[in-house]
């Protein structure tokens, strides 16, 4: 609760919003990305996701998202995201807190405004200039720790950003198996709760016809 108040405080301050995941992005990544957009869109502060597509391993759930948003600009590439920040541009970074992993060193590098959000052991050489580091390694997942924030930010959110935060909640856990704590439940409660339908959440796991025959 005290970190989504301040979270609050700073979005509220800001002109705009960029959030990041890590390169190679994975549904934990773009869930938890896609999670804190909708929570800043609906504050009414303008927000962009910045994500390298042709490097991700997520482009079922990005096609998914994109499909249910057709008026929305939401995918921004790294590189073109430095042309929207400014001086008072807050940075998110989810699902890592070292600088050589993020998804554009340039967009930090340039950030003067950092949160961290991440659920990973921490390393040493973690990003020193965040004003807010949410770190949590008992955190099944970066999408369980959002939800969680979003719970005191914005109370309920839509079908979509709740199937895609319980994606990547299911990608950490392998399906609640691994990593499982209470709260990882209760998180996954409140998505239920929200709409997310467990059915489309299990088709993002699935591969085509050619990389099953390609695997075969």
């Amino acid at each position: 609760r005290i970190v989504a108040s301040a979270l609050r405080e700073l979005i509220d301050s800001s002109d705009n919003v960029i959030v990041m995941g890590h390169r190679f992005a994975d549904l934990d990544s773009f869930g938890s990305c896609y999670g804190f957009y909708r929570s800043v869109v609906e504050s009414g502060k303008p927000c962009r996701i910045a994500i390298s597509r042709e490097r991700c391993m997520c482009s079922q759930l990005i096609d998914y998202v994109e499909k249910n948003n057709p008026d929305e600009q939401i995918i921004v590439d790294p590189d073109e995201a430095a042309d929207l920040m400014t001086r008072k541009t807050l940075l998110v970074i989810t699902d890592t807190h070292r600088p050589s992993f993020v998804d554009g060193p340039g967009l930090l590098d340039a950030a003067e405004t950092v949160v961290v959000i991440d659920h990973h052991r921490k390393m040493v050489d973690h990003i020193a200039k965040a004003v807010i580091f949410y770190h949590d390694p008992y955190a099944s997942s970066a999408c369980e720790m959002v939800s969680e924030l979003i719970q005191y930010m914005t109370g309920r959110i839509g079908r979509v950003e709740s199937e895609a935060l319980l994606a990547g909640i299911m990608l950490d856990t392998r399906n609640f198996v691994l990593n499982t704590g209470v709260r990882t439940f209760e998180s996954s409660a409140y998505l239920r709760g929200c709409g997310a339908n467990t059915v489309t959440v299990k088709s993002f796991f699935q591969n085509s016809v050619d990389v099953y025959k390609l695997k075969s």
